[in-house]
């Protein structure tokens, strides 16, 4: 289930064998978490459910001091959702990840996703990321990812669906996800639940 093939003539990319398609995803040379690669998909499956569009968000957020735990994330997402949820009314889901490679503290990678018919941009959510993120310790820090925006439409012929979930593979990579310890959660998802009444 969810077998992986590697790309037949590109280095670090591979194929995903994700409910029953080929989906191209970023495979660097020690691999992928498996199970954040389907986790994320199944949550972005479950906005497409909920909504014939959607947008997805990539944001990058660097924590000032090493923790080994997550408490600061997990504090970012309930505030933040708190206060986007006033912006855009709608269903909201995540997938964050934890990496950290020579740096003396760990920083995050998130994907956010919400209604294409309300969200069409990040000026917002790049704002409001910033201001959640330093009023939980000003010294901690947003970095502004190239194109990080996905519109996903539904009815189109899935080339936005693919990129964003291309881009998704990037969080899953292992790469600077086990140098600390083993009891840390190296991810977070939401779990929205799949809905039959398309929107």
């Amino acid at each position: 289930m969810y077998q992986i093939a590697l790309h037949e003539s590109k280095k670090h990319l591979a194929y995903l064998n994700y409910c029953g398609e080929e989906q191209l995803i970023f495979y660097p040379q020690a691999g992928v978490i498996k199970k954040i690669l389907v986790k994320s998909y199944k949550q972005l499956d479950t906005m497409m459910s909920c909504y014939s569009k959607v947008s997805v968000v990539f944001l990058q957020i660097h924590q000032k001091e090493f923790t080994e735990d997550n408490k600061q994330m997990a504090l970012f997402i309930k505030r933040f959702q708190q206060r986007l949820s006033k912006i855009y009314p709608c269903r909201f889901a995540y997938i964050w990840v934890r990496e950290q490679a020579s740096a003396q503290s760990q920083h995050y990678h998130l994907a956010i996703m919400l209604s294409g018919h309300l969200c069409q941009s990040t000026r917002g959510i790049d704002l409001l990321c910033k201001d959640v993120w330093e009023q939980i310790n000003p010294l901690n820090f947003s970095f502004k990812v190239r194109n990080r925006i996905y519109r996903i439409h539904r009815t189109d012929k899935q080339h936005e669906l693919r990129a964003a979930r291309l881009r998704l593979s990037y969080l899953a990579k292992i790469h600077s996800k086990t140098d600390f310890s083993s009891y840390t959660k190296s991810f977070g998802t939401s779990r929205l639940t799949y809905n039959n009444g398309y929107r």
